[in-house]
């Protein structure tokens, strides 16, 4: 069972996540090497501001800074969804769940795949929104839907929920 802890880890590290609102290349670029990261999984439903980080600029940018971008915008956060659930968190969190799980569960199979298989790669889950909350932001709750799909697949029981992170322990600040 050593064993699984370890790999279950080892994975659980290997996905970060990162946000761009308010942010230039440059300086995402500086977060992205701060953090080791070799893939940009971006997975904003809708993609249109900034346009400098559109996903045809954004995945030039990231080649040319030989970093890869994946796209898998079908696991966005739809504003269907988003007008649903309101100022309200867990709603939101729970319709998100279930709308991936339900509608785009292939894409979270080849996204989950996709990291699984490739074990010496760093990922970041890329949005728009600029919060280090776990409970407000899509890119967390689907950390939390792939953590939990290594955890039952090394024959680990329960679902895996991030908590609140304080500001001053993330490193995508300065």
């Amino acid at each position: 069972m050593y064993k699984n802890y370890k790999k279950l880890a080892k994975f659980t590290q290997r996905i970060k996540t990162v946000y761009i609102k308010g942010i230039k290349s440059k300086k995402f670029l500086s977060i992205l090497k701060n953090l080791k990261i070799d893939v940009v999984v971006d997975i904003r439903y809708s993609s249109v501001y900034p346009i400098y980080f559109a996903p045809k600029n954004l995945r030039e940018l990231l080649v040319e800074n030989e970093i890869e971008y994946v796209r898998f915008q079908k696991l966005g956060n739809p504003k269907k969804l988003r007008n649903r659930a309101g100022e309200n968190f867990e709603l939101a969190r729970e319709l998100y769940r279930k709308h991936i799980l339900k509608n785009h569960k292939e894409y979270l199979t080849d996204l989950f795949k996709l990291i699984n298989r490739r074990v010496n790669k760093n990922y970041a889950l890329l949005c728009y929104c600029p919060t280090f909350d776990p409970k407000l932001c899509h890119r967390f709750w689907l950390r939390e839907v792939l953590i939990s799909i290594k955890r039952i697949r090394l024959g680990f029981e329960g679902e895996f929920k991030l908590e609140y992170v304080s500001k001053n322990k993330i490193a995508q600040e300065e």
